[in-house]
C-alpha cells in the first residue's frame, strides 16, 4: 500500500509540474523551442529526453527530441532521422522571443 502512495504522489507531482519553453531564433525563418515535456516519438524517446520543435515562418513545424551532449551543447534528433548539434545557452538569450537572462544573485565581495 506504501508502494501505491508513493507511486501516486509522484504522478500526481509529474503531473502538476509547469510546462516551459525556451525559444532560439535559428535563423530569419526558423525559431526553434525546446521544452521540458517528455520526448512523444517512440522510435527515439528510449534515447532523447525532451520534446522540441522548430517552426518556420510560413507556419510549417518539424518535431524531434532532444538531449543534453554536455554542458554546452544539445542533441536533437528530428523526426525523419536528421541530427542537429546546438548551442544549449543560445536558448538562454533570445530577450526578443521572450527569453529573459537570469539576473546574477551570486553574492558580491567587497574589494
Amino acid at each position: 500500500m506504501r508502494y501505491l502512495l508513493l507511486a501516486l504522489s509522484l504522478f500526481v507531482t509529474t503531473a502538476q509540474a509547469e510546462v516551459k519553453y525556451l525559444h532560439f531564433k535559428y535563423n530569419d525563418k526558423v525559431i526553434i523551442t525546446i521544452s521540458n515535456v517528455e520526448c512523444p516519438l517512440h522510435g527515439i524517446k528510449q534515447q532523447y529526453d525532451y520534446a522540441v520543435i522548430a517552426t518556420r515562418i510560413d507556419g510549417e513545424r518539424l518535431l524531434g527530441c532532444y538531449k543534453k551532449q554536455d554542458e554546452n551543447y544539445i542533441e536533437v534528433k528530428w523526426y525523419g532521422g536528421d541530427i542537429s548539434v546546438l548551442p544549449a545557452n543560445a536558448f538562454l538569450t533570445n530577450p526578443e522571443l521572450g527569453n529573459k537572462p537570469k539576473p546574477d544573485t551570486s553574492p558580491k565581495t567587497a574589494l
